[in-house]
């Protein structure tokens, strides 16, 4: 583009040009003044700024105010998380308490008395979530493989392998270790730590431990599942048999005044309480995340009626104005969005959003700009003030 000045100049050389009534002189001098007109440089200048020209470079839309049927969807989206994550979270909690049931460190080698299992103290209690406690009540926490030999009504023998676990609350045997014609039906039920129920039908009554010529009466349960191990040895066992103590030999006990060991298989093994500490922070952390999510969701629950409800006041004031004829619609690059804020009387109050209008600003011209423009402009310095009446 020209500088306005050249373009007045060149105007007024173009005119002169209509003057000259010879053809041929004329034509002479509008190729000459083409060839200064195209020789001369090309300078540009700043243009002023204008309205429009400042809304275009805020083309983005500003952020748009949170909508119920967003809240919806957000709704929507954190109960599926929620349920998500309580499922992942529950099968991890089952492998590590798995983990810590086959978790089987060997001993010290050091001999040993062993006591009950104490009951959970108050302060531990307090410190530890109920999930805890109820983790700490169902885990196996002593296990011993021994030898023992088993007779059923002195028609059935049977020399194995039982496992002593002071976790459980029942003795157990492998159905098919045992003939069918000793089962008894039993209306009985029992579940592994991790909360799994067993299929059990049957039972046997009538059922004598044997070692060193004493004969200990125990009754079982008939279990259908992989035990892993064929017998398992319970509460019931250990109160006959205590007090006990334990060696790196095996299980040593006194009944009828006579000494009976029964001999370990391999060496004895206790569980790993750090483990179970880890479990237990585990399940703390997850039970926290859970509340977390369930508290973030019940409030945007709570949202959604504050939505409606500023929705159906905006309507119901929107058509009150309308009608009124005091606004009417508009579709101005200048309107924003409106909200309903609760003031100290917890009453709604209409509010609208101006602080985008805060793009729009007017530099003040310096004196250079303004030397300039008065240079450029058309003054009048007199008036008549006569031929006005």
């Amino acid at each position: 583009m020209m500088n306005t000045n050249k373009q007045k100049e060149s105007s007024l050389l173009i005119q002169l040009a209509d003057k000259i009534d010879d053809p041929e002189l004329k034509k002479e001098y509008l190729l000459k003044l083409g060839d200064v007109i195209s020789d001369e440089p090309i300078t540009s200048i700043s243009q002023p700024y204008t309205l429009q020209k400042i809304f275009q470079r805020f083309e983005n839309p500003p952020l748009q105010n949170l909508t119920l049927q967003d809240l919806q969807k957000e709704i929507k989206d954190t109960k599926q998380e929620l349920q998500k994550f309580k499922q992942k979270t529950k099968k991890q909690i089952t492998n590590l308490e798995q983990i810590l049931l086959q978790k089987q460190p060997s001993s010290s080698s050091s001999d040993k008395e062993v006591e009950p299992i104490d009951p959970i103290k108050p302060e531990i209690q307090e410190e530890t979530t109920t999930k805890f406690i109820n983790l700490m009540e169902r885990i196996t926490y002593q296990k011993w493989n021994i030898n023992i030999i088993i007779t059923i009504q002195d028609s059935f023998k049977l020399q194995t392998i039982a496992l002593v676990d002071s976790g459980a609350q029942i003795n157990c045997i492998q159905e098919e270790l045992i003939p069918t014609k000793f089962f008894e039906k039993t209306e009985q039920k029992l579940s592994t730590a991790n909360g799994e129920n067993l299929r059990i039908k049957f039972k046997i009554s009538d059922v004598h431990i044997c070692n060193g010529g004493i004969y200990i009466k125990q009754s079982f349960i008939l279990v259908k599942d992989n035990l892993d191990i064929g017998i398992i040895l319970g509460q019931p066992f250990i109160e006959v048999i205590k007090p006990f103590t334990v060696t790196n030999k095996g299980i040593t006990t006194k009944l009828f005044q006579q000494k009976i060991l029964f001999a370990f298989n391999e060496k004895s093994i206790t569980k790993d309480i750090d483990l179970l500490k880890t479990v237990s922070l585990f399940k703390e952390h997850s039970v926290n995340l859970i509340k977390t999510k369930e508290n973030h969701l019940y409030f945007i629950k709570q949202e959604v009626p504050n939505k409606k409800l500023e929705k159906q006041l905006l309507n119901s004031q929107l058509h009150n104005l309308l009608n009124r004829k005091l606004i009417t619609p508009s579709k101005s690059s200048l309107s924003y969005a409106a909200f309903y804020i609760n003031k100290n009387s917890e009453t709604a109050r209409l509010v609208i959003n101006y602080k985008p209008l805060n793009i729009v600003r007017h530099p003040i011209p310096n004196k250079k700009d303004l030397s300039k423009r008065l240079t450029m402009s058309e003054i009048i310095l007199r008036f008549d003030l006569k031929s006005g009446f």
